[in-house]
């Protein structure tokens, strides 16, 4: 990789920094031979000139953004947080305890951001990206809605519902259809809510080199929409009660999202009751789902191995988006640790 750094020659276009191949590209090629192999070269030229954005780095997020930055896809982290503050405990090889507490023993240094200091480490990553990815250290509040429309996807997490309307809500302002994920990890489950955009259209794999006709993502949902369906009513085929992992997701969007965090239990018990859910809603046979339990996973939510299997599920999600090949998960996902499953589940309109 390294000796293939100086390989590409990039030009500025309105939407940002497109790669174009210069007379070495074989070593480009070379590079990512396997992965041509796998979704062939117009598919590796679409994710080359991709663009993703990564909204509060989380262990899951970042093992979304290490998987497709190896695979040629550029990164542009979104994190106004304090360092090292808001990521101690993240679950995540970015982040070392001993850079950690080297920036905490600098007196008077200015203060960094999770964006700017994870920067270097995204670059490391891979050579053949350098100068194409970036960050953005101002608040989501501060940014325009025409920021969040100039990539290709966005995947983030720790947003409230509020955030998560207000981004989709500018995606849709545009023709072209844009990948949009909201996904937390909480002890040992992770779920994830993901907006392919209306106008998307893929193409279903019905054997060796052989693809559907262009299809839509039907019934479609946008994220918006996702986040205003009463949970209470959020039930399916094979679910006749509200998923929990759905329920506890939406739960702990909520709780993060206060700036002063009140007692949880009081706080959930509130929540239940505001959405017309009872406690069974949050119950499991298979792991302790008590209240009390569930406030010390939102104190501590990540688990290093829940965040590496979710992560690799939903970096194919975004890459099947960026090529327009294979059946997206519409347009919930749901992982359970305990028995290694993930699941999709259909939100509806009622």
């Amino acid at each position: 990789l390294l000796s293939t750094r100086k390989i590409l020659l990039t030009r500025s276009t309105s939407r940002g920094i497109k790669v174009i191949m210069g007379p070495r590209a074989d070593k480009h090629d070379d590079v990512y031979d396997r992965q041509i192999r796998l979704w062939g070269a117009d598919a590796q030229k679409k994710m080359s000139n991709a663009r993703v954005l990564y909204i509060n780095l989380t262990g899951v997020t970042c093992e979304i953004m290490k998987n497709l930055v190896l695979a040629g896809v550029a990164a542009v982290v979104c994190d106004s947080r304090p360092y090292p503050e808001a990521v101690r405990e993240m679950p995540c090889s970015f982040f070392h305890a001993e850079d950690m507490e080297s920036a905490v023993s600098e007196k008077g240094s200015s203060q960094c951001t999770v964006a700017k200091s994870v920067q270097p480490k995204v670059e490391e990553l891979n050579p053949l990206l350098a100068g194409r990815n970036s960050i953005e250290e101002r608040p989501i509040a501060e940014l325009s809605d025409d920021f969040f429309t100039q990539f290709d996807a966005i995947v983030a997490s720790r947003l409230t519902v509020e955030e998560a309307k207000r981004i989709s809500t500018s995606l849709q302002k545009v023709d072209e259809g844009k990948l949009f994920i909201v996904t937390d990890t909480f002890g040992f489950d992770g779920c994830a809510h993901l907006d392919f955009g209306a106008s998307h259209k893929y193409r279903r794999e019905l054997g060796k080199d052989k693809l559907s006709d262009l299809m839509p993502v039907e019934p479609y949902l946008s994220m918006a929409d996702m986040m205003s369906v009463p949970l209470e009513g959020a039930t399916g085929r094979w679910d006749k009660s509200v998923p929990r992992i759905l329920v506890l997701h939406r739960l702990l969007m909520d709780y993060w999202s206060l700036v002063d965090k009140p007692e949880f239990v009081k706080f959930a018990q509130d929540w239940l009751a505001i959405n017309k859910l009872s406690s069974s809603a949050l119950s499991s046979d298979v792991q302790d789902c008590s209240l009390e339990t569930l406030g010390e996973i939102a104190q501590h939510p990540e688990v290093s191995p829940v965040c590496a299997v979710l992560g690799g599920i939903l970096g194919n999600e975004v890459i099947k988006s960026l090529t327009g090949k294979g059946e997206p998960a519409n347009n919930v996902m749901m992982f359970s640790g305990f028995d290694g499953g993930c699941r999709s589940f259909l939100l509806k309109k009622n």
